[in-house]
């Protein structure tokens, strides 16, 4: 078997079909090779030896039409001793002129299951015999198969791409909804409250120079009621905003969005390491929407369920990963009682529990209570890992850790 073309067909990278054109020629000692590569109706010119770049990419040859299709077809090598081929083109690759023939031989490139992937087409002056078709049918096969792995790998790729490019299109869609009804609460309920927040202290005003007792007074009295309430509600609504979107992460990015994060959280005091925002150039923007929910869920539930009074976030970006921590010292929680389990599931989150070395893993069905569930919905969206570490009284820690591709 032939060493070069082996090691061409098996490398690691994409084979350059021109350079196995020139092995096959030289391994044959032919003088050229043609390889077709056949998508089941019509055969292109993959490479050639020698070059001719305009035949080549004119060159289309009909599924059954010519040596060469019916090799494709019938999926079984042929040899010709003369040849003479109509089409100007292939003559050119053939090295003929206008009158002439040349011995051929034609091995189709099959895959496992016997689909013909191309056909490599050998010429030169001598007639090849019945042995050569045996003894190069094996390696015209290997190169049927990197076909077929090439083949594979182009539609792994592609419906990886299709999924990122949905799973980009719904947490779009998801964020613009946001912002369609944060803008809606702010142009409409926040103005009408401060307007009527105005006019009720105006009022109360009005109604202390008129009188400072008596059932004015009582009236004063319930309108500065009324005035606080209605001071909480767009206080409320303000934060509600700001929770269903961030308008710092549109202008200004995800690092100036987290300090916001952290700016605003009540209660609470966090210590924010994190690098600059040039960092953070290549995340895209629904993977920076998502991890700046996380970030959003991590702090309330610091809040809500740990009942923490320090929490130390984390922004940081390494050389192929962007990684979001926080750690909080709240009451924590035993792993197990939040029904652990050992699966992977890309939806699940990771617990270390350092009393029993043992590797767990949430069910977000089952620890919601916690807040984790849509924090794991979020890292299986964007392809990111996460990690929970956490026991009874020690505090909880969560890692988010998304690959990014190397440039």
């Amino acid at each position: 078997m032939n060493q070069a073309l082996v090691g061409l067909l098996t490398g690691s990278g994409t084979p350059v079909w021109s350079v196995v054109a020139r092995e096959w020629a030289r391994a044959l000692s032919a003088a050229g090779a043609i390889l077709f590569l056949f998508d089941g109706t019509e055969l292109r010119v993959g490479g050639a030896f020698p070059g001719r770049a305009v035949a080549e990419k004119r060159l289309i040859v009909p599924a059954g039409q010519g040596l060469v299709g019916q090799v494709a077809i019938i999926g079984h090598a042929i040899h010709m001793a003369a040849d003479s081929p109509r089409s100007p083109d292939l003559r050119l690759l053939l090295g003929l002129g206008e009158t002439g023939s040349v011995a051929r031989l034609c091995l189709p490139a099959r895959s496992l299951d016997g689909q013909t992937m191309a056909v490599v087409a050998v010429h030169r002056a001598e007639p090849f015999s019945g042995e050569d078709l045996g003894r190069w049918q094996p390696i015209a096969d290997l190169m049927g198969l990197r076909l077929a792995a090439e083949n594979l790998r182009d539609a792994v790729d592609a419906h990886h791409g299709e999924r990122d490019r949905l799973i980009a299109a719904a947490i779009s869609a998801q964020e613009a909804e946001r912002r369609r009804i944060a803008f809606d609460l702010h142009d409409g309920v926040t103005t009408a409250l401060a307007s009527m927040s105005f006019h009720l202290n105006a009022a109360e005003l009005s109604l202390g120079q008129v009188a400072a007792g008596g059932e004015v007074g009582q009236v004063a009295a319930q309108i500065a009621a009324a005035r606080s309430l209605l001071d909480l509600a767009y206080a409320q609504t303000r934060a509600a905003i700001t929770g269903l979107h961030s308008l710092v992460l549109d202008d200004h990015g995800l690092v100036a969005a987290v300090e916001t994060l952290v700016e605003t959280a009540p209660g609470l005091e966090i210590e924010l390491v994190a690098d600059d925002e040039e960092a953070f150039a290549d995340v895209s923007n629904h993977a920076a929407a998502a991890l700046f929910r996380i970030a959003q869920e991590t702090i309330s539930n610091a809040v809500r369920h740990a009942q923490a009074s320090r929490v130390e976030v984390s922004l940081l970006r390494s050389e192929g990963a962007v990684v979001l921590a926080t750690r909080d010292d709240g009451v924590g929680f035993d792993p197990r009682a939040a029904g652990a389990e050992t699966s992977r599931g890309i939806a699940s989150a990771e617990v270390d529990d350092a009393d029993s070395g043992e590797d767990r893993r949430f069910n977000p069905g089952q620890v919601d209570h916690f807040g984790l569930s849509s924090i794991a919905e979020r890292c299986a969206l964007i392809g990111a890992s996460l990690q929970i570490d956490s026991n009874p009284g020690r505090g909880t820690s969560v890692t988010v850790e998304l690959p990014m591709p190397q440039q």
